[in-house]
């Protein structure tokens, strides 16, 4: 079975729902778990006129720190082990999925767990689109789920939290 499950978070509810069921593929298959976030600091919205780019960037940053902890809580509670990893991202470096497809390569993950309801907020692509980069760029299979409750594609929490 499944020995190092890699969860892609970004705060929204259909990548909360791929934690919930890498939580039970790895208690099930006592396997790790990597959880990561990418965070985006190169957004578009970050050049907003008016808006403070830095001060954006330190909001997203927070949010995601908040993500990976609570992520960090229920895997804890859960009893699997866990380690988790914010990724930052700016300018010309890779991608999110190029960044999510390095991380599970360099950490030998054998399953990938990503949200996928086609919901990110204003600072990047579609979740639909990073989970097809991923695919394109990946040699491990991916677990892909949905969010229980349409929330009518309201932002994550991270970009609730950024503005």
């Amino acid at each position: 079975m499944y020995r190092r499950i890699l969860v892609a978070l970004d705060g929204g509810a259909a990548a909360e729902a791929s934690l919930e069921q890498a939580i039970l593929i790895a208690q099930a298959s006592d396997a790790e778990v990597e959880v990561i976030f990418v965070l985006d600091i190169s957004a578009p919205f970050l050049d907003i006129a008016g808006a403070d780019p830095v001060r954006m960037a330190e909001n997203l940053t927070t949010a995601a720190e908040g993500v990976l902890a609570a992520a960090a809580t229920k895997l804890d509670r859960a009893r699997v082990r866990f380690t988790t990893c914010l990724s930052g991202r700016s300018g010309i470096q890779q991608g999110i999925a190029e960044t999510i497809a390095a991380e599970a390569d360099a950490w030998s993950a054998d399953l990938i767990a990503m949200g996928n309801n086609g919901n990110h907020g204003p600072s990047g692509p579609r979740m639909g689109e990073i989970v097809r980069k991923v695919m394109a760029r990946t040699r491990q299979p991916l677990l892909l789920a949905r969010a229980q409750l349409d929330r009518n594609h309201a932002p994550s929490e991270v970009h609730r939290r950024a503005g």
